[in-house]
């Protein structure tokens, strides 16, 4: 018996699941595992900042670059941050959280070292930013709205990973008028939103980021956990579309008014009336962020 080719998008339908995680879990480097073990110490009813410290210390790599970017203006320091503890003393554990899972996901996409999969980190940016941006007024925390957006869509990076043609063949099919998520399971077993869910849950990350990785595409419209944050970062991945920072490159199928229909009203009216300079300080940030990870 021939095993298939899964170094070649896959067009059989009869290719099962289970040959894409394979191939996946194969393929597609793990997350940094301080940032995943750091996810699950900070989720702890009472973190333990000893620990917590050991943690970052373990690697160095990863630190220095957590100290660097949090030296940057991003972040404005009134005084020098000489050592991780002085970090997470002045940032708190929730911003050097968001800071960790930045780095590492940056690393995770640079993996590829392709221009797509920076253009992915980018999208993927962009929704963080503006879920996070959004959150008071959705009455969200900020931070878990930064890392839910950050990691909304892991598992498109995952397939890019796995597949080297993966944008090319799903745009071809969207712009044939196929559906994107039903032309990923065609071509390759799984949809994004899935491959995301999976990798998340394998990784041990926080059921609420498993939820916005599966539903963020389309939302169902009966009740269930999390619901607002799934659709806050629905609509913070919409607006990085909107801006022009597709993952896919393709244009933006929402208006301003459509993405922001789905929201809370005070979330809504935040997002219309106050576009251009949720705009404006979301590219700064952009800027900012990358800057301070060079």
């Amino acid at each position: 018996m021939i095993a298939p080719d899964l170094t070649k998008p896959v067009r059989k339908p009869e290719l099962k699941a289970s040959a894409l995680r394979a191939k996946l879990l194969k393929d597609v480097s793990p997350f940094r595992p301080v940032a995943l073990k750091l996810m699950r110490l900070v989720a702890e009813p009472s973190p333990h900042l000893p620990r917590i410290v050991d943690l970052l210390h373990s690697d160095a790599v990863l630190t220095g670059e957590i100290m660097q970017l949090a030296r940057s203006p991003l972040f404005g320091p009134r005084y020098e941050i000489k050592n991780v503890l002085h970090a997470v003393a002045y940032l708190g554990l929730d911003r050097i959280n968001s800071m960790i899972v930045t780095v590492a996901l940056r690393s995770f996409a640079n993996a590829g070292q392709t221009p797509l999969a920076h253009r992915c980190w980018r999208h993927n940016l962009v929704t963080a930013l503006v879920c996070q941006r959004l959150s008071q007024s959705a009455s969200l925390l900020p931070d878990q709205c930064y890392v839910a957006g950050l990691l909304h869509d892991i598992g498109g990076l995952a397939l890019m990973r796995a597949f080297p043609a993966y944008c090319e063949e799903v745009v071809a099919a969207v712009q044939g008028g196929r559906d994107p998520l039903a032309a990923e399971r065609d071509l390759f077993g799984m949809d994004h939103c899935e491959v995301g869910r999976w990798l998340l849950a394998q990784w041990g990350c926080a059921i609420e980021l498993q939820n916005v990785a599966a539903m963020h595409e389309a939302p169902p419209d009966k009740p269930l956990r999390d619901r607002h944050l799934v659709l806050l970062v629905q609509a913070g991945s919409r607006m990085a579309d909107l801006m022009g920072m597709s993952r896919l490159g393709l244009e933006c199928r929402h208006d301003l008014a459509s993405i922001a229909e789905p929201l809370g009203e005070a979330t809504s009216r935040e997002l219309l009336t106050k576009h251009p300079e949720i705009v404006d300080s979301i590219v700064m940030k952009v800027n900012e962020v990358e800057i301070g990870l060079i």
